[in-house]
């Protein structure tokens, strides 16, 4: 129950720093490595979660379900409860596979693959150009600190939510998307769920970012990205 209380503090305090855009003491919008909003967190979780559902949607297999104080009965794994816990047990960890594109505005920034920055910063390297970031070459690819944010915001919404996709799961034919269904109709407000229709298509760009600026310098001197 203590862990249950410290857990739900935690959403409410995340969710109300992201609601007035404190999440950093100096909150700055234009900043592509600033942390993850409450609309960019659930768009990710739903986004993956939807991903998972997809792939774990291709099996015919039957599984056995019940024991205990339960009848067995058998049940297509598609249906059942089995994957609906696999699957939220593992979006969060999906998380980590983002990377931020500084070159992308607003959500579009948070997506998979390496970002055009880290691609020819990297392509440098493999020139034999010395490129010093202040970290370890072997640290350049780990998780952002925007990223390990949004993946611990992700445990704090599966938390707060989960009895909301569980209905989506078993009550819905899972026709209305989850980032409407979880997070225009129920986790974010009007004026907080602009982001859920933002997509990447190769236009959205931010020009004249600290990161291109940093690549115009000298190579072996730039600050970390």
């Amino acid at each position: 129950m203590r862990n249950y209380i410290q857990i739900s503090v935690s959403i409410l305090l995340f969710f109300r720093a992201v609601r007035s855009k404190e999440v950093t003491e100096e909150y700055d919008p234009t900043n592509p490595h600033r942390n993850p909003t409450k609309c960019e967190v659930c768009k990710i979780v739903a986004d993956e979660l939807e991903n998972l559902m997809t792939e774990t949607g291709k099996t015919h297999e039957v599984i056995t379900q019940g024991g205990f104080d339960r009848p067995q009965k058998k049940i297509k794994y598609t249906n059942s409860e089995i994957r609906l816990i696999e699957v939220m047990e593992s979006v969060c960890e999906r998380i980590l596979e983002y990377n931020i594109h500084a070159e992308r505005k607003d959500s579009r920034r948070f997506a998979k693959g390496m970002s055009e920055t880290m691609s020819t910063l990297h392509g440098l390297v493999d020139k034999g150009v010395k490129v010093e970031l202040g970290i370890p070459l072997s640290m350049w690819d780990e998780p952002s600190a925007a990223v390990t944010k949004a993946n611990q915001y992700c445990h704090y919404l599966l938390e707060n939510y989960e009895d909301v996709i569980e209905s989506w799961f078993f009550k819905t034919d899972h026709s209305r998307e989850l980032s409407n269904y979880l997070c225009a109709d129920r986790v974010l407000s009007k004026e907080d769920a602009v982001c859920l229709n933002e997509v990447w298509t190769g236009k959205e760009r931010v020009h004249g970012t600290e990161d291109e600026e940093n690549l115009k310098g000298d190579p072996g001197s730039r600050d970390e990205l």
